[in-house]
C-alpha cells in the first residue's frame, strides 16, 4: 500500500474571483440576473427624459408660464378695464356729432391699452431675466430660437384674443350707448378694421416689445425704449420740419393704430389702415430678429 498518499480533496467551484484570474476564463453572470438595460442619455436639445420635446411641448411650457404669472393677468386685467372702461365712459359722456365714427370713438381707450400691451410684451421675456428663470428654460430647451418663436406664438395668441373680444364688446357697447343717445351715426363705420385691425395691432405691437426685451435683457430699458418708439414721434413731430414731421408722424405707431380703429382723419394721408399694420409688423420682425441673433450669439 502506497504510503504518504495524499488526501483526496472534496471537488469545490472557484468563485468567480479566482475563475478570473485563470488564464483563459472567461465569467458569465449569474443566469438569473438580467443585464443592465442600456443608459438613455438625456439629450436636451429636443429631447426631454428620453421623449421627444418638439415645438409642441415648448408652446405648452410657455403657455403655462404666461398664464401662471401674475404680472401677466394684472396687465391684462389693466388693459381690459382701460379699453371696455373708457369705451362705455366716453359714449356716456361725450357729444360726438352725427358724422363722427363711433365706433372710433368708443374705442378711444385702446390708445391707452397699447402701452399695456407693450409692457407685458417685454415682461414676457425680460422677467425671466430678471429671475434667472431663463437659464433653466435654455437648459431644458437649448434650441433658443424655437423657445422666442414659441414665446411669440403664445403671447401673439393670447393679446389678440383678449383684445378682439374686449374691443367687440366695447365697439357695440359704445356704439349702442352713443346711438341711444345721440341718434344714428352717418359715417361709414368698418367694424371689422377697427376691431380685428386693432386687436392685431395689440399683438404686434406687444411682439415688438418681446423683441426688445429679449434684445436688451432689462426690463426698465426696454420698457423705455419702447415707450419713446410709441410716443416719441407723435410728440417731437410738430416741432421738426414740417416735411420730416409729418413723415415721422405718418409712420409712427400712434398714427397706425388711429387709422385702424378709424381716428386717423383724412384717410389721403400717410399710409392706409393695413399697410400701417404692416409697417409696425415689420418694425416688430426687425426687433425679434436683432434679439434673436444677440440670444444665440451669447451666453444666457
Amino acid at each position: 500500500m502506497p504510503q504518504n498518499q495524499p488526501h483526496a480533496q472534496p471537488h469545490m467551484t472557484a468563485p468567480p474571483q479566482q475563475a478570473l484570474q485563470q488564464p483563459g476564463a472567461q465569467f458569465a453572470p449569474p443566469a438569473q440576473q438580467a443585464p443592465y438595460p442600456p443608459v438613455q442619455q438625456v439629450q436636451l436639445g429636443g429631447q426631454i427624459g428620453g421623449g421627444n420635446a418638439g415645438f409642441g411641448r415648448v408652446l405648452l411650457s410657455e403657455w403655462t408660464k404666461i398664464r401662471t404669472v401674475r404680472s401677466t393677468m394684472w396687465t391684462l386685467v389693466v388693459m381690459v378695464l382701460l379699453i371696455l372702461g373708457l369705451g362705455v365712459l366716453l359714449a356716456g359722456t361725450v357729444h360726438p356729432d352725427t358724422d363722427d365714427d363711433y365706433v372710433s370713438v368708443a374705442l378711444i381707450g385702446v390708445i391707452i391699452a397699447q402701452l399695456a400691451a407693450a409692457t407685458l410684451g417685454v415682461l414676457t421675456i425680460s422677467a425671466e431675466y430678471t429671475t434667472g428663470m431663463i437659464r433653466t428654460t435654455l437648459t431644458a430647451y437649448p434650441r433658443r430660437l424655437q423657445v422666442l418663436v414659441a414665446k411669440g406664438v403664445v403671447f401673439a395668441g393670447l393679446m389678440f384674443g383678449v383684445g378682439l373680444v374686449t374691443m367687440g364688446l366695447t365697439a357695440v357697447l359704445g356704439k349702442s350707448i352713443l346711438t341711444s343717445r345721440i341718434g344714428e351715426s352717418s359715417a361709414d363705420v368698418d367694424l371689422f378694421r377697427s376691431v380685428v385691425g386693432g386687436s392685431l395691432y395689440l399683438a404686434v405691437i406687444g411682439l415688438f416689445g418681446l423683441g426688445l426685451g429679449v434684445l436688451l435683457r432689462h426690463s426698465a430699458g426696454a420698457i423705455t425704449a419702447l415707450m419713446g418708439a410709441i410716443l416719441l414721434p407723435m410728440i417731437i413731430g410738430p416741432f421738426l420740419p414740417h416735411s420730416v414731421g409729418e413723415k415721422v408722424m405718418e409712420y409712427s405707431p400712434m398714427f397706425a393704430l388711429g387709422k385702424l380703429i378709424g381716428g386717423g382723419g383724412d384717410d389721403s394721408t400717410g399710409p392706409g389702415p393695413w399697410p400701417s399694420l404692416l409697417l409696425i409688423a415689420v418694425y416688430a420682425a426687425i426687433a425679434l430678429i436683432a434679439g434673436g441673433i444677440r440670444l444665440r450669439s451669447r451666453d444666457v
